[in-house]
């Protein structure tokens, strides 16, 4: 049996006045201070700013403009974020959520798992990001004077528990440039056709598990500790070991700064350089082995 054209037309109109209410009234505003409190887990060091919240479908809501910051340092911004959860996770103990979100220019896609049962702080991400524009990245310019530039991607993982928060991930950036406050060999700017790392971030320290550079000037590989436990770059520490491939020219640069008996047997493109880098982030001290 058929439903008539007037049950049709009553049911649709039902569905159309319940999701027209459902919109307008939204709490927008009690979300928002509640999400922002959530997310900055009553830390006062942590502000979260969220400048509105609307409905999406399929459900879920859509996060606009959305700030976060340590100690008045900006981590990241968001232009968009888009939460929508599993439904049929609802009622268990782990809570699955979609997200994807654009941030500098970029995309964020990933999942979120919350373990409701570890009183909340059982929380893991695994996600990607495709297209940041690095020298939007607020952090990097309040870290470091220096200069650099490129597109990010690649995946990362969250996740916190009884141990401090760990962040990790394998990232590549296309066509870096990096600007120096303070020339190398005669050279102020290097560009790299791409960069891969492997990095971890725990207790305010970057561990570079490996970093690989290929670039016009030179070639780099890189291992080591970096300190981010102050806003100020100064008292943030690097120590830092690797190998430099210097290509012909910035080789031809490199012998005008040392002497001939160091770099006689030095071949273009083949042979890797030792050096270390330590001190601090805004002045750091390089030296060759």
């Amino acid at each position: 049996m058929k439903p008539s054209k007037r049950t049709l037309l009553y049911t649709a109109y039902i569905i159309g006045i319940t999701l027209f209410f459902l919109w307008y009234l939204f709490p927008s505003e009690m979300l928002k201070n509640y999400l922002a409190n959530r997310l900055s887990r009553g830390n006062p060091d942590v502000v979260v700013r969220i400048d509105r919240i609307s409905p999406v479908l399929p459900p879920g809501i859509n996060l606009h403009d959305v700030d976060i910051s340590h100690q008045e340092m900006a981590l990241i911004e968001f232009q968009s974020l888009k939460v929508m959860p599993g439904l049929s996770s609802l009622l268990g103990d782990v809570t699955k959520i979609n997200f994807k979100g654009h941030l500098y220019d970029g995309k964020l896609s990933g999942r979120a798992e919350i373990d409701s049962a570890a009183d909340g702080s059982g929380l893991k991400v695994d996600g990607r990001v495709d297209g940041i524009e690095v020298q939007q990245i607020s952090i990097l310019q309040e870290l470091s004077e220096h200069d650099i530039s490129g597109g990010l991607r690649g995946n990362f993982e969250f996740s916190t528990g009884k141990t401090s928060p760990l962040l990790s991930g394998n990232l590549s950036v296309d066509n870096c440039r990096l600007e120096l406050l303070a020339a190398v060999f005669n050279q102020s700017t290097f560009e790299f056709k791409n960069v891969d790392a492997k990095l971890a971030l725990q207790n305010q320290t970057l561990v570079v598990n490996g970093f690989n550079a290929t670039g016009n000037q030179l070639d780099i590989k890189v291992a080591g500790r970096i300190s981010f436990k102050s806003s100020d770059p100064s008292k943030n520490r690097l120590n830092l070991t690797g190998t430099v491939t210097p290509h012909h020219k910035f080789l031809a640069n490199m012998e005008k700064e040392f002497p001939v008996d160091f770099l006689r047997n030095k071949k273009s493109g083949k042979t890797a350089i030792p050096f270390k880098i330590a001190g601090s982030l805004d002045d750091p001290e390089f030296s060759l082995n």
